[in-house]
C-alpha cells in the first residue's frame, strides 16, 4: 500500500482423564493384594485456538508487536484525496484526511493499515473465526476493512476480500465474523476469497471511501487494537 493515488488496495482446551481405582476382594484363603489400579485414557480433544493480538498501533508509525502502520490516501486521479494527520495516543491511531475529486475521481478514499510484525512477516489466521477492532468515526457510520496477502497484484486491484462494519462517534470494539469477507465485485476471477487469504495475512486494512459528488470531503476515523479470534 502507498501513498500515492492508485494504491488500493487470530485457549488452549483441556481433556480431563477420569482415573478409575479397582480395589480387589481378599478371602480369608488366600489373602493378597488386589487387581492393579487401571487409569482410563484422556478423550481426545479439539485445541480451542487463543487469540492474536494481531496489532496495537504505537508512535512514530510501529506497532506494539513489532510491526508496522501507515495511512494513505487514495483515488483514481491524482491528487483527489489526501492525508491530513495521524496521530497516535494510548494505543489507538485518529486518521484525518481529505477527500475532494476535482479530477473527476469515481472512487477515492482514506485508509490505514497494520502489518502482524516486521516487514515480510505473515500470520496464518486459519483456525481463527473473527477479526475485532476498536474503532470509531467523526464523519461517517460505516467502515470498510480488508484483509490483505502479500501479493501486490491483487492489492494493487483492491481485489483482497472486504467487509463493511457500522461505527459511531465514541471508540468501540467491534467483532467480524471472517466468514463475512467477500471480494468486491468488480473483482471476477482476480478475487480472493477470504480462506486463500488466511493461511498468509500480511495486513489488516481500515478505510473509508465515501465519496460526497464532487464536494470536498474530511474524513476522521480512529483505529485501536485489533485481534483476530476463535
Amino acid at each position: 500500500m502507498s501513498t500515492s493515488s492508485k494504491r488500493l488496495r487470530p485457549h488452549g482446551g483441556i481433556a480431563l482423564a477420569a482415573i478409575a481405582l479397582v480395589t480387589g476382594c481378599a478371602t480369608a484363603d488366600a489373602p493378597g493384594p488386589g487387581p492393579a489400579a487401571s487409569v482410563a485414557k484422556p478423550a481426545s480433544a479439539s485445541a480451542t485456538p487463543a487469540p492474536v493480538v494481531f496489532a496495537v498501533p504505537a508512535p512514530a508509525g510501529a506497532t506494539v508487536q513489532g510491526g508496522m502502520h501507515e495511512a494513505f490516501a487514495y483515488a483514481e486521479k491524482e491528487g483527489d484525496a489526501r492525508i491530513d494527520d495521524v496521530k497516535v495516543i494510548d494505543g489507538v491511531a485518529r486518521v484525518t484526511g481529505t477527500v475532494w475529486p476535482q479530477k473527476g475521481s469515481t472512487w477515492a478514499g482514506i485508509g490505514f493499515l497494520a502489518t502482524p510484525g516486521p516487514a515480510g512477516k505473515t500470520s496464518n489466521l486459519t483456525a481463527l473465526r473473527q477479526v475485532r477492532l476498536q474503532l470509531a468515526s467523526a464523519t461517517a457510520t460505516q467502515l470498510r476493512l480488508r484483509v490483505l496477502g502479500d501479493d501486490p497484484a491483487t492489492r494493487a486491484s483492491g481485489c483482497y476480500p472486504v467487509a463493511t462494519v457500522a461505527v459511531s462517534v465514541a471508540l468501540r470494539e467491534v467483532a467480524v465474523p471472517l466468514s463475512a469477507f467477500r471480494p468486491e465485485g468488480y473483482c471476477d476471477a482476480r478475487g480472493k476469497p477470504i480462506a486463500s487469504v488466511l493461511p498468509a495475512v500480511a495486513a489488516i486494512e481500515v478505510s473509508d471511501p465515501t465519496l460526497s459528488g464532487s464536494a470536498l470531503r474530511t474524513v476522521e476515523f480512529s483505529v485501536g487494537r485489533i485481534t483476530v479470534g476463535p
